[in-house]
């Protein structure tokens, strides 16, 4: 974003009074790398961050009727952005691919023993519903692990001290081991435990 302000306030006056759309494609332009590079610094898939980047621009389109024309346009769409990753983080996608790599890892144990399907499928539901209680920072510091990233790397992407992020691996792995010893009908002691090594490999 290095177009000044007295641009920036030309951008947002053509698109609010005029629905300039050639003044929002420069603008497009011009912010799109920077807020990429933010966005990617937090989510490693680029397909994700694009997409929350085209949610963010259209959002942005749709309330062009009631944006500030003499707001600092940089902070304003970062602002956007940060809850745009909030909701990322919170939402069943993010979820679901952290559920998808534990499946992964224990789909050949069900193959072997079909009769732990029925264990396992409640369980896989019994996980999600933790994921979904779960503290946004807590959630993201699980992903990013899952991603095989460093405690450094967790700390730099989300802006977290590494003493935190270690806290909230340590803690959501505390949360996920009792939720599954306190399942009711887990009867196979070897699948609750191979459930229970691949959710402490997360917090190391």
């Amino acid at each position: 974003m290095n177009q000044g302000p007295v641009v920036h306030q030309r951008w947002l006056q053509a698109i609010k009074e005029f629905n300039d759309t050639s003044a929002y494609e420069e603008l497009y332009r011009y912010c799109w790398k920077d807020l990429y590079q933010h966005a990617a610094r937090r989510i490693l898939d680029r397909q994700d961050v694009e997409d929350i980047l085209q949610e963010l621009f259209v959002q942005f389109w749709e309330r062009r009727h009631t944006i500030d024309i003499q707001m600092n346009l940089p902070a304003y769409l970062k602002g956007m952005l940060k809850y745009k990753i909030i909701d990322f983080f919170n939402s069943n996608k993010a979820k679901d691919r952290l559920l998808e790599h534990w499946s992964k890892h224990i789909f050949d144990y069900v193959q072997q023993h079909p009769e732990d399907l029925n264990t396992y499928l409640a369980l896989e539901k019994l996980l999600e519903e933790e994921l979904e209680i779960m503290p946004q920072n807590m959630r993201q510091a699980l992903l990013l692990k899952w991603e095989h990233l460093s405690i450094r790397e967790i700390a730099m992407r989300t802006g977290l001290s590494e003493q935190t992020v270690k806290n909230n691996l340590t803690e959501a792995s505390k949360r996920l081991r009792k939720a599954i010893l306190g399942y009711q009908h887990v009867q196979n002691g070897s699948f609750t435990l191979l459930l229970i090594f691949m959710i402490d490999e997360l917090s190391k």
